[in-house]
């Protein structure tokens, strides 16, 4: 084997290696945002429910109740964390938690907090056509910020589905980039649902 051959055969190495690695990163992200659709569709469908069934139910945590129900996976939730932050998903440290509240109108409102939300998984939750996203119906809105905000909310983006129901792919991302301030591909959103569509 000459010089040249040896060569080439590293770089051809190489370039399946960085390609596998490629493949295997967007893969992984593309089944963890599946399993984070499909937790948040059955939450907010089961919240729903729950919602309905009681005329002035309040809570700060839903996602107790829901649990208590049966309504969360246990791979999905850990009792070891405080209240707000039991409800785990397959992402390093992000949780999410849920509250419903009620108005003098009858309607009810179900929003959806989530902490520590790569930037990445922020741009793909949060694209709707007609106040749809791809695990709910009837978003209202949703705020955005930086994960360090220290429980003062300065809002950094705000959507209003009402207004503007639809929005892009590549508006969502805009959003989302612009509400990681510090940089570190973390942001922390709050999504607001109808219980009614």
């Amino acid at each position: 084997m000459t010089l040249i051959e040896a060569v080439l055969y590293i770089a051809i190495s190489l370039a399946l290696v960085v390609g596998g690695l490629v493949f295997y990163q967007q893969a992984s992200l593309q089944s963890r945002t599946s399993s984070v659709v499909r937790t948040y569709a059955a939450l907010i469908t089961e919240a729903r429910i729950v919602a309905g069934e009681a005329s002035s139910l309040t809570a700060t945590n839903f996602e107790e109740i829901l649990y208590a129900r049966g309504s969360i996976p246990p791979e999905n939730w850990d009792a070891t964390r405080p209240a707000g932050q039991r409800l785990r998903l397959p992402f390093a440290n992000m949780y999410a938690s849920l509250t419903v509240a009620y108005a003098v109108d009858g309607r009810t409102d179900i929003s959806l907090f989530q902490h520590n939300m790569p930037v990445g998984l922020c741009s793909r939750l949060i694209v709707t056509s007609r106040a749809s996203t791809n695990y709910a119906s009837g978003a209202i809105n949703v705020f955005l910020n930086d994960d360090d905000y220290s429980g003062t909310l300065t809002t950094i983006g705000l959507h209003d589905y009402l207004t503007s129901p639809t929005l892009a792919p590549s508006q969502a991302a805009t959003y989302c980039r612009t509400a990681d301030r510090n940089g570190n591909g973390l942001v922390y959103t709050q999504m607001t649902f109808r219980t009614f569509d």
